[in-house]
């Protein structure tokens, strides 16, 4: 009999296609209550396929007695229960070849709000420019950056930075041994010696709103802060406020605390840059990170363990 397996996060349709071809799959993703749904086969699922966004939750867990490996499309833990698999022996795996695609995307943002660029798009479209000039933006190279979180997109984001002659500060909670950059003790003090802030950082469970009123307003009127991480890492509400009240200069954000909603103040702002949460999606990381997904899942049951373990 076939390996049984469940699918309770989103997939690219050639991760589906595989599955099926060497799975017998139960395709939960669509279902209002996915545990309900997996109720009737829930002894003979070995495997979960899954998302960061949505994980493996300890609810989950208890559903499927018989879980093995669970196979996540992402890099993000949030929203998976990993002591409580840990205690149950189940491994967990993730897909870490997006970085570079997320760390290019915080650049881009970066840039985009300090030059003025979708402003300056619509500036044209517009007519505008037969009117007169823009009014001037602001220099991207030679500036303060400061990395909240000098995990693994961090540490990618960095030498990005330094190539447009940015001076490189972050804070991280764990040790980082010998790093050329600028450690500072807390968020408030990096912000503090920042012109942009970037937020890297990989919330755990239950983490929310690293990045407070406090943090927003050492930034200051010419400062700009991106988003690279997690929405809800962000009191979102206080950075509205500083953006529409002009007490932060600008932002880059990919991410937001409820997506796909975004704040109905945002869309009209000309000092913000929005896209909806694409950092890794691009057709060259979306096949790795789909063939890592299908790698784990077949390694394990060919009895040779998991490629991508969390630790």
């Amino acid at each position: 009999m076939s390996v049984e397996i469940a699918v309770i996060g989103m997939q690219r349709p050639f991760v589906l296609e595989a599955l099926r071809n060497e799975y017998q799959v139960h395709d939960v993703r669509e279902a209002p209550d996915k545990i309900a749904a997996l109720r009737p086969v829930a002894e003979h699922i070995r495997g979960v396929a899954t998302n960061a966004m949505t994980g493996l939750s300890a609810e989950m867990i208890a559903a499927l007695p018989r879980l093995e490996i669970c196979a996540i499309m992402g890099v993000g833990l949030e929203t998976t229960d990993l002591a409580r698999a840990r205690e149950r022996g189940i491994v967990v795996t993730t897909t870490p070849v997006l970085y570079d695609d997320v760390a290019d995307l915080g650049v881009v943002l970066a840039m985009c709000a300090c030059r003025r660029i979708v402003a300056a798009d619509r500036f044209v479209r517009s007519g505008r420019w037969l009117e007169g000039r823009m009014d001037p933006a602001r220099k991207f190279s030679a500036k303060r950056a400061g990395i909240l979180g000098l995990g693994r997109i961090g540490t990618a984001l960095a030498p990005r930075l330094q190539a447009f002659g940015m001076t490189i500060g972050y804070y991280d909670p764990l040790p980082k041994g010998e790093v050329p950059y600028q450690a500072y003790p807390t968020p408030l003090e990096l912000a503090q010696n920042s012109d942009i802030l970037f937020l890297a950082a990989a919330g755990g469970p239950g983490v929310r709103h690293i990045v407070d009123p406090q943090i927003l307003d050492a930034l200051g009127p010419d400062g700009i802060f991106v988003n690279i991480a997690r929405g809800w890492l962000v009191d979102e509400a206080a950075l509205v406020a500083a953006l529409t009240e002009g007490r932060l200069g600008a932002a880059g954000l990919d991410v937001f605390e409820d997506e796909p909603k975004v704040p109905e103040e945002l869309l009209s702002l000309d000092n913000v840059v929005l896209t909806p949460h694409i950092a890794s999606n691009t057709h060259e990381t979306m096949r790795a990170m789909g063939e890592c997904v299908l790698e784990n899942l077949r390694s394990w049951f060919a009895g040779n363990g998991p490629i991508h373990p969390v630790a």
